[in-house]
């Protein structure tokens, strides 16, 4: 009797962790419903900009190239999960789980990429300015627009 209820409330525990993690991803990519054109333009303006993205720039090219790792091993995922629990490429949740943890200059980074004909965009949440930069699969980064 015992043993069933440890099974269910762990059970339930599992639910709950895999329900509110993956809130959390799909939370985390609300905004990136645009690849954005206007990139030519933002990296060609000021070099103010460069420096402005510097803070979050480590965090958006280390997750891109988690992506770019990812689909070198299976050109086919359709999303990939960026996650700080994994130490190396796990298949968790039905998807692939890349390493990534995010440094103190990022307050949020995108949990899930979506991948459509090999696109995606990523974006990061500067803690310092509160400005939201991302980066496509070619490694172009620009202000989000809102």
């Amino acid at each position: 009797m015992n043993s069933t209820k440890l099974r269910a409330g762990v059970l339930a525990a599992v639910i709950l962790a895999t329900g509110t993690f993956g809130l959390a991803g799909c939370a985390g990519d609300a905004g990136t419903t645009t690849g954005g054109s206007n990139s030519s333009n933002s990296e060609s303006s000021e070099s103010g900009s460069k420096s402005e993205t510097a803070d979050v720039a480590t965090d958006l090219e280390t997750a891109r190239q988690a992506i770019v790792d990812a689909l070198a091993e299976n050109p086919d995922w359709k999303q990939v999960m960026l996650a700080g629990d994994v130490k190396q490429p796990t298949q968790k949740y039905g998807l692939l789980v890349m390493p990534f943890v995010k440094s103190e200059a990022a307050k949020r980074v995108t949990g899930t990429v979506d991948i459509a004909d090999g696109k995606y965009v990523i974006e990061a949440e500067s803690a310092e300015t509160g400005e939201t930069w991302q980066i496509d699969q070619d490694g172009n980064i620009t202000q989000a627009s809102e």
